[in-house]
């Protein structure tokens, strides 16, 4: 059973690998603070924003998501506690697809850290996440990378241009983000 399905929005559509994905501080403050909030379980979320089917992933905001590995509401096969593993709820996967289509986002995929390990997909990541979809992995150490899981669910990275504003001004992403005061 996989925890995310194809969209009614995707069906029949050919896959297209982005070469690209570019959001903005506030996002990245978003990501590292509700990820990392959960250690030393794993955190996760949906990403919304625009761009599915185009060279360039735009990230508009972070669904946060309980962890509900292991939870009655989402019973997994497979060894691991939430220390190593994640789940999202499928309630809180259709919320977050009707709330995005209202403000005309669609969801580009999913994030989760990885408290205790690198920021590179595991094995079971890349068994149980959506083909053609885009994956942010976040580590304990806050490195943060994207990656693109292909058909084949062979997962490749894809850079990551991080705004200083909504206008857009990129300024470089250096895989190591500094800790968000505050």
């Amino acid at each position: 059973m996989e925890f995310l399905t194809d969209s009614a929005e995707r069906i029949g559509e050919e896959p297209f690998a982005p070469s690209l994905l570019s959001f903005d501080l506030q996002c990245l403050t978003l990501l590292e603070c509700s990820l990392l909030a959960v250690e030393p379980e794993e955190g996760c979320g949906l990403l919304l924003g625009t761009g599915l089917g185009t060279s360039r992933l735009t990230l508009a905001t972070l669904w946060p998501s309980c962890n509900a590995w292991g939870t009655a509401n989402c019973e997994m096969d497979g060894a691991g506690d939430r220390g190593s593993r994640f789940a999202l709820d499928p309630r809180e996967q259709i919320a977050a697809q009707r709330w995005a289509r209202l403000r005309g986002l669609e969801v580009l995929g999913v994030c989760h850290s990885h408290p205790n390990t690198s920021p590179e997909p595991s094995i079971w990541d890349c068994d149980w996440a959506e083909p053609n979809r885009l994956m942010l992995i976040l580590s304990g150490t806050r490195e943060l990378r994207a990656w693109w899981l292909s058909t084949d669910r062979v997962p490749f990275e894809i850079p990551i241009e991080v705004w200083e504003n909504h206008i857009h001004a990129a300024k470089p992403f250096h895989p190591k983000s500094e800790p968000v005061s505050g």
